[in-house]
């Protein structure tokens, strides 16, 4: 059965790069086919042709008229439309990589409609973002970006908006939506589509030097090696590591005050909501405690997540307790991890 995929994203957020590299195997199945639109080159490549008009620079196209560009944007998501009630291989995948919104000359506009959401049934919705230097930074790479110039807290609060348009949509359709940065590993789809599992991997960023970091990253990958021992299928994990922490030297207080909130909301109610566990993890007894990983594992116990910490410390606080269960030992944590994700996969598996 063919699986269809929103992907939305602001410019610059990774979200082409995302559903680039995106393939699928699933031959058992019954075929591997990918299907991939990206609907900001197909309006452009629109507009090239458009009656009366000569052909447009891609950094002018948003400059066009309200009632022209929406007539753009419509043709493309009927060309999408079309194409997909082409597709009759089973096991297929299909992504459309869109934007939920614009912002463009100090303006928000939406960049959907819905009469033609309507006509795709989509099974998944993720949005991809990054931190607001890098989107910036890959901005600048086109004429398009540079013209608009926007600044880091511009991008902070276009991306909130870009979540919180695709969750109303996925809300109104009664389907799943996640957050993703544009690291994360594409095949993830593979598992979500069918089964909600997915674990938050809390640890200390801040404060974790280099030796700890490498503890840290031997752990996420024997974490993500799990899964493929299990069902095949890399262990779903959620790495905030993957958006790295903002520079501030330099930065204005509202822009400072405006990436630390947004910091906090992205953890907590992006990242920590959408998971089913929070795994936390202190490399070594010299590794501080960290407010962030104890409030993400307090919100995920008041959300109904499971969450598990592993603490080599000899003496700890005893709101960590506040955990399903504390382990001292990886080892030991990974001898309980297994046989727990392997009873617990089937209660999250989709309906």
């Amino acid at each position: 059965m063919t699986k269809i995929i929103t992907v939305t994203g602001i410019s610059g957020s990774g979200s082409r790069g995302f559903c680039k590299n995106y393939s699928y195997n699933q031959k058992s199945l019954g075929g591997n086919r990918v299907d991939k639109f990206h609907t900001g080159d197909m309006i452009y490549e629109l507009a090239q042709y458009y009656p009366k008009l000569p052909p447009i620079p891609k950094e002018n196209i948003l400059n066009l008229h309200p009632d022209i560009l929406a007539s753009l944007r419509d043709e493309a998501f009927k060309t999408i439309i079309s194409n997909l009630e082409d597709i009759s291989e089973p096991a297929s995948r299909v992504l459309i990589d869109t934007h939920a919104t614009f912002f463009w000359n100090n303006v928000y506009t939406n960049a959907c409609d819905w009469k033609f959401l309507n006509q795709i049934s989509t099974d998944l919705f993720i949005t991809i973002i990054d931190k607001p230097s890098s989107i910036k930074e890959n901005q600048e790479k086109s004429e398009t970006g540079k013209s608009q110039n926007h600044d880091l807290r511009d991008l902070l609060l276009w991306q909130n908006i870009e979540v919180n348009v695709t969750q109303g949509w996925a809300s109104n359709y009664g389907k799943p939506m996640y957050v993703f940065s544009g690291k994360q590993n594409p095949q993830v789809i593979d598992s979500l589509l069918y089964n909600s599992f997915l674990i938050y991997s809390s640890f200390p960023m801040t404060d974790a030097g280099g030796p700890a970091t490498q503890k840290i990253n031997e752990f996420k990958a024997r974490l993500r090696a799990l899964g493929k021992e299990i069902n095949g299928l890399e262990t779903p994990l959620i790495d905030p590591a993957d958006i790295d922490v903002e520079g501030e030297e330099g930065l204005p207080a509202k822009i400072k005050d405006t990436i630390y909130t947004q910091t906090v909301h992205r953890d907590l109610n992006w990242d920590v909501a959408q998971s089913t566990h929070v795994v936390a993890y202190y490399p070594d007894e010299k590794t501080n405690l960290s407010k962030g990983v104890s409030d993400e594992c307090t919100r995920a116990m008041e959300t109904g997540k499971f969450v598990y910490v592993i603490c080599p410390r000899k003496r700890i606080s005893p709101f960590m307790e506040i955990a399903h269960q504390v382990f001292r030992d990886e080892e030991q944590f990974f001898t309980f991890f297994k046989k727990h994700m392997e009873d617990k996969l089937g209660n999250y598996k989709r309906k």
